[in-house]
C-alpha cells in the first residue's frame, strides 16, 4: 500500500491519493501551527498522526473492487484550544506572580502531550507601557510584572510567537473579568489578541487573583460578576464563545477559595476573598477552580492540562478525504487504538439517543462536521489522552 506522512494542524488536513502499490513515501509540507516535528519513519515525536491511503479490503459496500470494499483512514482531529490568563497585579500578588512566571511552562509542556494544538493568551502589565481598563498608562513595577520565560514566551518580555499574544494590560485586584471582555475587541498593537483566536478552538479562560470580582460601583476599577461576564463573551460577534445553550469556553480561576469543589473558608491567610464571582463561572462553564494559597502552581497547571484535554476529547473533527473524493456519511467508521498499541477496536455508531441521553458509541453533530463520543467510548479516550481515534472512509457504517 501506499502511505502518506502527515502532520495534522487544527483546521487543515492535507492528504494525497492515487497512491500506488510500488510508490514510496513522500513529503507533504503542511502548516507550522502544532509544534510537533514530523518523523520521517512515519510519526511525530508525541505519538504522531499517520495518513494512510490503504488497499486493505474490508468487507462492506463502499467503494468496490472484485465485491469489497476499499478504505482509506484518516486520524481524527482534537479539537484545538485557546487558552486566556489573566493575573491580578495588585500589592498582594507578587509571590503569585513569581509563582506563576516559575511555573506556567508547565501547563503548555502538558498541553503539548496530550497532543492538543494550543495557543496562550496572557493578559498583564508586563513593562511601564502597560495600560489600564480605563485606557491610562501604568507603570507596573518590576515585582508585579509578568514576563513569560521561554519556550513558551518569546526571547524578551512580551515578544510573541507562533503560539504565544501577550497583552500588555495592568489588571487590578477587581477587574481580571473586565480586562477579558474589554481587551478582546481592542485595536491597540500592544493590547489586541481577538485575531490571535481560531475559530472553532475551545476557549479556557484561567483568572489567577487572591481577591474577588466586585461590581458594586461604576468606577473602571470595579469588575463583572459572573453572569455579566458571560452575557458580554456571549455577545462577541460570530460567536467564538459559543452561546447559552452551547458555550464554547470553560472557566479555570486560581482564585482564594480551598481545593474543588469546596466553597469556603478561604485557602489561606494570603488570600483577600473566596471569589465567589469566579467560582460561580466556574460552576456556570462547567469548569472547576483551584487554590491560590499553594506554594508551587506547577501541579495545578500539570492538573488543568489535564482538565482542559479530558474536556475537549470526545468532541473530534471530521478529516477532509482525499482530493477529488467527497464524504458520503454512510460509508464512515471509527476505531480506537489505545497509547500502548495493540489491536484496533471497532466503535459503532449510535443514533438511539443524544450523547446526553445515554448513546453508547459514536454519532455525528448537527451539520457533520465532527464525531461526537459517547457513554463508554468517550470514557475510554478520556482515560487515554494519548489514545488514536481513527476514521474510515468507503465501508458501510457500522450501527449499534
Amino acid at each position: 500500500m501506499g502511505r502518506w506522512i502527515a502532520l495534522f494542524v487544527p483546521s487543515l488536513l492535507l492528504a494525497a491519493c492515487g497512491a500506488n502499490k510500488d510508490s514510496g513515501p513522500e513529503e507533504v509540507e503542511l502548516e507550522e501551527d502544532t509544534g510537533v516535528a514530523v518523523d520521517p519513519d512515519g510519526g511525530t515525536d508525541d505519538g504522531g498522526l499517520v495518513f494512510d491511503v490503504s488497499d486493505d479490503m474490508n468487507a462492506g459496500d463502499g467503494f468496490t473492487d472484485g465485491g469489497a470494499c476499499a478504505t482509506t483512514k484518516a486520524a481524527a482531529i482534537k479539537q484545538p484550544v485557546d487558552v486566556i490568563i489573566v493575573i491580578d497585579q495588585s500589592g498582594s500578588m507578587s509571590d503569585d506572580i513569581a509563582n506563576v512566571r516559575a511555573n506556567i511552562n508547565k501547563l503548555s509542556d502538558n498541553l503539548k502531550k496530550t497532543g492538543l494544538a494550543y495557543r496562550v493568551v496572557m493578559i498583564a502589565g508586563y513593562d511601564s507601557a502597560s495600560v489600564r481598563n480605563d485606557g491610562t498608562t501604568y507603570a507596573t513595577s518590576a515585582s508585579y510584572q509578568v514576563c513569560v520565560p521561554a519556550p513558551l514566551g518569546g526571547a524578551t518580555c512580551g515578544a510573541p510567537n507562533t503560539y504565544f499574544r501577550h497583552a500588555n494590560v495592568h489588571v487590578e485586584s477587581y477587574d481580571a473579568l473586565k480586562a477579558v471582555a474589554l481587551t478582546y475587541d481592542s485595536t491597540a498593537p500592544t493590547v489586541k489578541w481577538k485575531d490571535f483566536l481560531r475559530p472553532g478552538a475551545a476557549k479556557v479562560i484561567i483568572p489567577i487573583t487572591d481577591d474577588n470580582s466586585n461590581y458594586s460601583g461604576t468606577s473602571w476599577l470595579y469588575g463583572l460578576s459572573a453572569t455579566d461576564f458571560d452575557n458580554q463573551m456571549l455577545s462577541k460577534p460570530g460567536a467564538p464563545f459559543g452561546t447559552k445553550s452551547k458555550r464554547n469556553y470553560v472557566a479555570y480561576p486560581i482564585i482564594g477559595a480551598p481545593a474543588y469543589p469546596a466553597e469556603s473558608p478561604k485557602c489561606g491567610s494570603n488570600a483577600v476573598n473566596t471569589g465567589s464571582e469566579y467560582i460561580a463561572l466556574a460552576k456556570l462553564t462547567k469548569g472547576r477552580w483551584f487554590p491560590i494559597c499553594l506554594t508551587d502552581f506547577g501541579p495545578v497547571f500539570t492538573e488543568m492540562a489535564k482538565s482542559i484535554a479530558t474536556r475537549v476529547a470526545c468532541e473530534l473533527t471530521i478529516p477532509e478525504p482525499p482530493t477529488g473524493e467527497k464524504i458520503d456519511y454512510n460509508k464512515v467508521n471509527v476505531t480506537y487504538t489505545s497509547s500502548s498499541g495493540g489491536t484496533s477496536e471497532q466503535i459503532k455508531k449510535d443514533d438511539s439517543a443524544p450523547c446526553e441521553a445515554g448513546a453508547n458509541g459514536w454519532q455525528y453533530n448537527a451539520d457533520n462536521t465532527k464525531i461526537l463520543l459517547c457513554g463508554d467510548a468517550c470514557k475510554k479516550v478520556q482515560a487515554d489522552l494519548s489514545a488514536t481515534v481513527v476514521v474510515e472512509f468507503g465501508c458501510g457504517t457500522v450501527t449499534k
